[in-house]
């Protein structure tokens, strides 16, 4: 929308899923391409076929055009290579939390924008839970689906899960069984968010490695920390030297 004066992205569309009767496509921006500046995408409306007449460059709206948009690119110097890379789909992530106050849910939330800022694909029930839909199917099929799952156990989750209480207890009903299905999955982490001096895990969790998102903790590195965890980024190993002592 060019009235914004903020750069256009190229993405690609990683997914789509047919929910009921809805489509839900996911889209992740391509890093072989700059972001496109207001005044220069201006330049390459008619070669996009973006129609000014009917107000195209200034409306919020889906469109598909029968248009190369590698020779598009390339041709107005946004692109400098034949065809764009092929581009790896977004790790999905499912949150899986509990209700505890609305200050715990907007911080959950907060997480998960900042995962997908990051290149990430949260799932969150806030923002894809419509009203009337079935809670429990959301979570199994979510928990199916994630290619990894955030446990964020706070003092009152681990109370839940483990009394297996309300929808908390459900889903951890589905990790557990999924964990005994494949004891060695990495598939689900444990997010420390607590106050005490001590931390307690539900009993299924309690020797995986954690990331301690709690306050009093470094929160930056250890966010950072989980994001390349998330991303499959390996931490750089030292090479081996030589035996000083041959």
């Amino acid at each position: 929308e060019d009235f914004r004066d903020l750069p256009a992205r190229v993405g690609r569309i990683t997914e789509i899923q047919q929910l009921h009767h809805e489509l839900r496509i996911t889209l992740a921006v391509d890093p072989a391409v700059a972001p496109i500046p207001q005044s220069v995408l201006r330049t390459i409306y008619h070669d996009l076929d973006v129609n000014t007449r009917n107000l195209e460059h200034c409306r919020t709206h889906w469109a598909i055009k029968d248009v190369d948009l590698v020779d598009v690119l390339t041709r107005a110097n946004l692109l400098n290579r034949a065809q764009l890379p092929p581009q790896p789909r977004p790790p999905k992530v499912f949150i899986s939390y509990s209700w505890d106050s609305p200050e715990h849910r907007q911080w959950v939330a907060s997480l998960a924008g900042t995962l997908r800022s990051n290149g990430i694909d949260a799932t969150l029930d806030q923002w894809h839970v419509r009203g009337g839909e079935d809670l429990a199917g959301f979570m199994e099929r979510s928990i199916r689906e994630a290619d990894r799952v955030l446990v964020i156990c706070t003092e009152a989750y681990v109370e839940r899960a483990l009394g297996r209480q309300g929808g908390v207890g459900y889903e951890h009903t589905m990790v557990t069984g999924e964990l005994m299905r494949n004891v060695g999955t990495s598939k689900f982490i444990p997010i420390v968010r607590q106050s005490g001096s001590s931390i307690v895990l539900p009993t299924e969790l309690n020797t995986r490695l954690h990331f301690n998102l709690g306050p009093g903790t470094d929160y930056s590195s250890q966010l950072q920390a989980l994001i390349r965890d998330l991303h499959n980024v390996q931490t750089p190993i030292p090479p081996l030297g030589p035996n000083p002592f041959y």
